[in-house]
């Protein structure tokens, strides 16, 4: 355990005003701007079923709301085995049970909504420890996430607006029916999804660059799957039965940002390559991917790179 001040052991003035703003904007601003409050549950699909009741034990007591605390609390103590999860149903037993779902102004089941600067107390911090950049990286990465829920947002409007065109109302057959080429809706909601995909591979190398390098004080190479080999080299053998948990758990989820077809190839052809297109906008007919596919591989990613971050505050709990 290395010697550190206090003021490193929580973020600076600026960065915990920064933390609570985003912290905040889960509880109080998304819900209003039309986000379904579920999207911001934890629903544990890319938590191991052994590592799910571990991982909130640990978080449970550094949530924010203290309401949100008890309940979760309760939801814990009776957790027995976990029915099938479903996207937007409670993971929890107790919730289901009682027909209660998120609020508007409570996320009840949000493992993000945390008081970030009580993450480290009684933790033992590794010797070579950057704690000024981890906090820093901490604070960097829930702006990221604030931008990808916020894309979210943003794709509420041109999804609602969608509908099956109709043709010219007009009962002179001799006017020729017009087909539109593309849905201009249809359009905007592909270009939100991209940079919410975009977003969502930046926020796997913020995780791991500017927080889990920081907290162990690794130096970090620049392709995703050596950065990874170091990490496993580097940190596996530091940890403790528990942390080795959730680390194995992290490194499952990171694995496969690189798999064909996956993340980083869906990035690396928008940024760096001919980029594919959906066939409702500019893709193939026959063989593009359609939007609903984009939309569940956006929000599917969206909850593992989530569910990661809890996994790194879990193992970092613990140590």
């Amino acid at each position: 355990m290395c010697s550190l001040g206090e003021t490193q052991m929580k973020p600076s003035i600026y960065q915990q005003r920064n933390l609570l703003i985003l912290t905040a904007a889960r509880s109080s601003y998304f819900t209003h701007e039309g986000l379904f409050p579920s999207l911001l549950s934890t629903h544990f699909f890319f938590i191991e079923e052994q590592a799910r009741l571990p991982l909130a034990e640990t978080l449970l007591p550094i949530i924010e709301n203290q309401n949100n605390k008890r309940l979760l609390e309760k939801a814990i103590k009776v957790q027995r085995e976990w029915e099938r999860l479903e996207l937007f149903q409670s993971s929890w037993t107790l919730f289901r049970q009682m027909g209660i779902s998120p609020l508007d102004d409570q996320q009840f089941d949000d493992f993000s909504q945390l008081e970030f600067s009580n993450l480290l107390e009684g933790v033992k911090i590794p010797a070579d420890a950057k704690l000024s950049l981890f906090w820093a990286g901490l604070a960097d990465f829930l702006t990221n996430s604030w931008s990808i829920l916020e894309e979210f947002c943003l794709t509420i409007t041109p999804n609602g607006l969608q509908q099956e065109y109709e043709g010219p109302e007009t009962d002179n057959s001799s006017v020729p029916h017009v087909t539109p080429l593309v849905s201009w809706d249809d359009m905007k909601l592909e270009h939100h999804f991209m940079n919410i995909l975009i977003r969502l591979r930046a926020g796997w190398d913020k995780l791991a660059d500017n927080v889990l390098a920081q907290y162990f004080g690794v130096s970090l190479p620049n392709k995703w799957n050596k950065r990874l080999d170091k990490l496993e080299r580097t940190i596996s053998s530091k940890l403790n039965e528990r942390q080795r948990m959730f680390w194995t758990n992290w490194m499952q989820n990171a694995r496969s940002v690189a798999e064909k077809d996956g993340l980083k190839d869906m990035r690396d052809f928008e940024l760096h390559k001919i980029a594919f297109r959906a066939r409702e906008t500019l893709g193939k007919a026959t063989s593009s991917y359609k939007l609903d596919d984009l939309d569940k591989l956006v929000l599917f990613e969206h909850l593992r790179l989530e569910e990661s971050f809890l996994l790194v505050l879990a193992m970092i709990r613990t140590g």
